[in-house]
């Protein structure tokens, strides 16, 4: 064995674009309002009408898995769970202009203000879309997208355990206690490449553990080179299923905030 790899405590790392999404459960089917109700609205200029009923609906680029994508990497909301105690829906509405851009943000339907100005600033971040159509001609279009904001457990890897607070039980990887690190021995190579430059150091990983036991998501957030940052991916990625974190009896999604993989050269 030409390295040694272990689990310890390490600083608190920012959250990047997997926290941001995978703790958000997004409904990609968006609708047309009849907008009858009240709504808080970033005002823009409105080049024409603005149309509700189309032949073609605007589309993001790239389709619903580039939106998610998109969503996913850019939505910024608290991980802890007290800070995700207000679970349900935000409503966001927003005219898709015939030049692709997007504006008129507004909630249609509030959760909280923490999540309503998260759901307001990451649609107004968006990319341009492909316009609406009527009668063959681009138009402006006004549309309805629904965020629905789900509990979370976090958890981190300390002294070879996963911590987390806030649920009845944590997460576990299958086997015995010590079946992690079975499992990262006997699958991590040691890259060619760092052995000849000797690179070894810690590695800060992160990824979701998903209700049915899934890992998803996996990203470096403090990493090393000549392939070492990769490795890991590549082991997290095959990695068989957790028994997944539960609260009252319900599978919940966990994400692993810190998870250290060191590497030594022996």
């Amino acid at each position: 064995m030409e390295h040694l790899m272990q689990t310890q405590q390490s600083a608190n790392t920012a959250v990047n674009w997997m926290s941001k999404a995978s703790f958000v459960c997004l409904l990609l089917l968006f609708f047309q309002y009849n907008l009858r109700a009240k709504a808080s609205t970033c005002q823009d200029s409105i080049p024409g009408e603005i149309h509700r009923k189309v032949d073609q609906l605007p589309s993001f680029p790239g389709g619903q898995q580039a939106l998610l994508a998109f969503l996913a990497e850019n939505l910024n909301v608290p991980v802890s769970p007290q800070a995700n105690k207000t679970l349900g829906q935000v409503v966001v509405k927003f005219v898709v202009f015939k030049d692709g851009t997007v504006g008129n943000i507004g909630i249609m339907k509030s959760l909280a203000p923490v999540e309503d100005e998260e759901a307001i600033r990451v649609v107004k971040a968006m990319p341009k879309w492909i316009p609406g159509k009527l009668k063959g001609e681009d138009v402006n279009v006004e549309m309805g997208l629904p965020v629905r904001f789900d509990f979370l457990a976090e958890a981190t890897m300390k002294k070879g355990k996963l911590i987390c607070d806030g649920v009845d039980q944590i997460a576990r990887f299958p086997g015995k206690e010590e079946a992690i690190f079975l499992y990262m021995a006997q699958t991590i190579k040691y890259p060619d490449l760092a052995k000849r430059h000797k690179t070894q150091g810690e590695v800060l990983a992160q990824f979701f553990i998903e209700k049915d036991g899934s890992v998803t998501h996996p990203k470096i957030s403090s990493g090393l080179v000549d392939g070492i940052d990769e490795e890991v991916i590549r082991m997290l990625n095959k990695m068989p299923k957790w028994e997944p974190s539960l609260l009252n009896g319900e599978p919940v999604r966990t994400f692993v905030r810190e998870f250290p993989v060191v590497f030594r050269i022996m």
